[in-house]
């Protein structure tokens, strides 16, 4: 698991690294850290999209703000915590879908509590959905999957690269969905949340239109 730390306040980084280092050989973590915005946009354009963030909201030039713009366009399911000292950014940093709000200076306890959250979410994510297509057994990581539509008996597995059919049921396949962040959305569709890119009153505009 790659986990990237931007900020720049080398006090800030350290104290997060600190807190991570726990976990970094039980859960086989890699830590980055960035000192600026524009240094971690030169890594998210070199196609370097770590699986957690910990993100400075205010810094020069380029803001937190504007580093997780990029890395919701590149990975959706990211898990974002932003970090500041001035409460009135909350309400734009949920807006962009963060994981999380931590207060500086982060206090141990609270960072403990929502980085076992975050992982607890990562893990359940990269879990495997079972499907049996063509004779063969298909395992598809659950946040690859964009949904799940149920016609005739039969269940349409829907990807960004592929498209899988197998015999099933999707009033049994919703309880075993829902965990990991599906709605059942119509009586034929189960979709995933992180998928959604529009809601309007009438329907639900998926990333892949």
């Amino acid at each position: 698991m790659n986990i990237a730390i931007c900020d720049d306040d080398k006090n800030c980084i350290d104290r997060i690294n600190t807190f991570l280092e726990k976990y970094v050989e039980k859960e086989n973590i890699i830590i980055y850290s960035y000192m600026s915005g524009e240094e971690f946009q030169r890594k998210i354009k070199d196609n370097f999209i770590p699986d957690i963030v910990f993100l400075d909201i205010e810094m020069l030039k380029i803001s937190g703000i504007d580093v997780a713009r990029s890395l919701k366009e590149m990975k959706e399911d990211i898990i974002i915590f932003f970090m500041t000292s001035y409460l009135n950014y909350v309400s734009d940093t949920f807006r962009l879908g963060a994981f999380q709000f931590l207060v500086k200076p982060v206090d141990e306890k609270i960072f403990e509590h929502d980085f076992q959250r975050a992982m607890e979410k990562y893990k359940n994510f990269h879990k495997f959905y079972y499907a049996r297509w063509r004779d063969k057994n298909v395992y598809i990581e659950y946040c690859d999957i964009i949904y799940i539509e149920g016609y005739n008996r039969h269940l349409y597995i829907y990807t960004e690269k592929e498209k899988y059919e197998c015999v099933g049921n999707l009033n049994k396949e919703e309880d075993k969905l829902i965990p990991y962040g599906y709605v059942r959305c119509h009586r034929g569709f189960i979709v995933n949340m992180n998928k959604i890119k529009e809601i309007s009153k009438t329907g639900i505009v998926l990333i892949n239109e």
